[in-house]
């Protein structure tokens, strides 16, 4: 059968009309091609969308979930993956820690219109789909 693609979420966390983004560690970089990306990770087998975001925005940021929507899917594909992520706008409660400093640098507010560039394949996509108001783009 092969390889199957992997879901995963991309949480859009707004506040104040700003988004959230992570610069990436080394790690996730590839020698520095990609330097900014949103929170998010794959969906465990069994879990809700609801208890995936909650379990995200704890475990990556110290935050509690207050409310949440499936605003687009996309295929994204990086470091020989195949990923099916699902953007999800997220409303959130406390401020952003860096709770995986293996994975996060630091966190940090952009508004829409100053998105840096370097962007993860998957954060790229979803924002790119949030802020044009599409579903998917590829």
């Amino acid at each position: 059968m092969g390889q199957k693609p992997v879901v995963s979420v991309d949480l859009i966390v707004i506040k104040d009309g700003k988004i959230l983004l992570g610069k990436v560690s080394e790690k996730w970089s590839e020698n520095g091609k990609y330097q900014w990306g949103l929170p998010g990770r794959e969906i465990d087998f069994g879990d809700s969308f609801e208890q995936t975001v909650k379990k995200n925005l704890k475990e990556e940021l110290g935050m509690e979930l207050e409310n949440f929507q499936v605003v687009c899917t996309n295929n994204n594909f990086g470091f020989g993956n195949h990923y099916v992520a699902i953007g999800i706008l997220v409303e959130g409660k406390g401020e952003p820690k860096l709770m995986k400093p293996e994975d996060w640098k630091e966190w940090k507010w952009f508004d829409k219109n100053k998105i840096p560039d370097k962007l993860f394949p998957s954060g790229e996509l979803t924002i790119k789909c949030f802020l044009e108001n599409k579903s998917t783009i590829q």
